[in-house]
């Protein structure tokens, strides 16, 4: 063969290859749903925007009157565990709100916001969700962050579709088009459940030869109808590309039948009030768990090991999931932690965030807080709350090399906190109330010793909260106290105090019921010198 022939001929290939089209399948499930008129035209957030969160209303949507301790609507007083849990929910969607995003619009899109509050789309300022705008629009802020929470409702957990690539891929082919109200968020990992995602399954394509094209409308990318998540049936794999800029591993996300990283939830069980694990009475005497979680503000964050008294773990061991603790649960957070700059390429990989770890309410728990695989500091809140606790310790510095450890007794109502090694000076939140009030009770413990440990005993009947120390060398404190009447005021008490020696502290709040001051009982460890110390109230 000539060389110019041969020449000819490379280069007729080469155009050819180049000029191919992708290919084409067939449709073999369609819900309507389109990116471009039925998702929104602003991209998923996290929390540099500013946007709103949660309020008290919000999560009365969720939960119901049961939510408040006295008082409705405008004049809802959130029982001391609701207002944790709101606390800790919204500084989970500091990574990102994806799921919100992906079950509002698709709640939108099947004619179902008078079951999630309002009337019409109109109440969002718009016709349609592509023609929202978010900036200023506090009610669609709001609503896209309770939207977010209901990937955290057992209701919606309880039906998940789990299973093998193949599975979920036939589930979306058998029900995504069958006119029913219907929809489903697919969720998304990479390896070892990070960098969780939520996107929205629309069509399914088969490409034959065993391969399959789930089209998503993925909130990173406003207004791409070209977003595809691959499943190859022969292999049983998935795989999915979330940036727009070739060549980049972190946006990789691929699974197969055994990761376990691929699966749906649905929307409808969220709608309507929901039961309420961290309500007082009769709805939280019928949960089953304490809710355990870490919120941080870093790239990077601490991972928990939770150790049951005979040994079982759930949480992180040597950097692996596990969960050994009989009746726990663990659920993953979608946020979307990967930024994009405007170009495809990724701008920053925020550190996914910890899973959600739901344990049986009357276990004692040892929770490690483990920062040794940290690369930068960052100050961490470790929170549980639940029907027989409700605690958040605060300002505890982690990063490399840094462990720290919490014990909790909900029978007993104790708590003690063992900070990590340099700077240690925690601050513990209480929740308490009373029948026509809240009250969240804030100690700290200024300029403490590496490494100290600090205890604490809740006594609700009597209004009382002990607070002591391990070591015998004097110890700074500040204890202040937040109060919520139905009135819808705030109101702030405060005071600081030094235990020396073997004194122990009663932080009596008891008195703030019946418009009294509550004060810090400074007793020697025999019990024969007492003081009495009124906090103050603040401006």
């Amino acid at each position: 063969m000539p060389r110019i022939f041969r020449f000819f001929l490379l280069v007729l290939l080469i155009s050819t290859a180049v000029a191919a089209p992708a290919r084409a399948g067939t449709i073999v499930a369609d819900s309507g749903f389109r990116p471009g008129t039925n998702g929104f035209s602003f991209a998923n957030y996290g929390a540099d925007e500013g946007y709103r969160n949660l309020d008290a209303a919000e999560v009365q949507k969720i939960y119901g009157r049961a939510a408040c301790l006295t008082g409705k609507g405008a004049t809802c007083v959130l029982s001391p565990g609701v207002r944790n849990w709101m606390k800790t929910t919204n500084d989970a969607m500091s990574g990102g709100h994806c799921y919100g995003f992906s079950a509002l619009t698709q709640l939108i899109y099947k004619n179902q916001l008078s079951r999630f509050g309002y009337k019409s789309i109109s109440a969002f300022g718009g016709t349609d969700p592509f023609g929202l705008t978010i900036v200023g629009n506090d009610r669609l802020q709001r609503s896209i962050a309770r939207a977010f929470t209901y990937q955290l409702l057992p209701s919606v957990n309880s039906q998940a579709t789990m299973g093998t690539p193949d599975k979920v891929l036939q589930y979306l082919i058998d029900h995504l088009g069958d006119g029913s109200q219907q929809s489903w968020n697919l969720l998304i990992f990479q390896w070892g459940f990070q960098a969780g995602h939520a996107i929205t399954p629309y069509a399914v394509e088969d490409l034959g030869e065993g391969i399959y094209d789930i089209h998503v409308y993925d909130n990173n990318w406003p207004n791409d109808d070209s977003r595809r998540l691959v499943v190859n049936t022969n292999t049983n794999t998935w795989s999915y590309y979330a940036s727009t800029q070739p060549g980049i591993p972190a946006a990789e996300y691929k699974g197969n039948a055994k990761s376990g990283t691929l699966f749906l939830r649905p929307n409808t069980p969220a709608l309507g009030i929901q039961p309420c694990p961290y309500c007082v009475g009769r709805q939280a005497a019928n949960s089953k768990y304490n809710q355990v979680t870490l919120s941080y503000t870093a790239d990077q964050h601490a991972r928990l090991l939770i150790t049951d008294p005979k040994g079982r773990q759930t949480g992180f061991r040597n950097g692996k999931p596990v969960n050994g603790i009989p009746g726990a649960k663990v659920i993953p957070q979608a946020t979307s932690p990967i930024t994009f700059a405007a170009d495809g390429a990724i701008e920053n990989i925020a550190d996914d965030p910890e899973p959600v770890y739901l344990i049986p309410k009357n276990l004692k728990l040892r929770i490690r807080i483990d920062g040794r695989h940290m690369t930068v500091t960052d100050r961490e809140s470790l929170g549980v709350v639940g029907p027989t606790f409700d605690s958040t310790v605060e300002n505890l510095k982690m990063g490399p090399g840094k462990v720290a450890f919490a014990t909790l007794s909900p029978k007993a109502k104790t708590l003690s906190i063992t900070g990590a090694k340099g700077e240690s000076s925690p601050r513990t939140t209480f929740g308490a109330q009373s029948k026509r009030a809240a009250y969240r009770i804030k100690v700290s413990a200024i300029g403490a010793a590496p490494q100290s440990t600090f205890f604490f005993a809740k006594k609700p009947r009597y209004g009382l909260l002990r607070i002591g120390k391990k070591a015998t060398g004097p110890q700074a404190w500040k204890v202040a106290i937040n109060k919520f009447d139905a009135q819808g005021n705030q109101s702030q008490f405060v005071r600081n105090y030094v235990l020396r020696g073997n004194q122990v502290a009663f932080l009596y709040y008891g008195p703030l019921a019946v418009g009294k001051r509550a004060y810090v009982v400074i007793a020697s460890a025999n019990g024969n010198k007492v003081r009495l110390l009124k906090l103050n109230k603040t401006d």
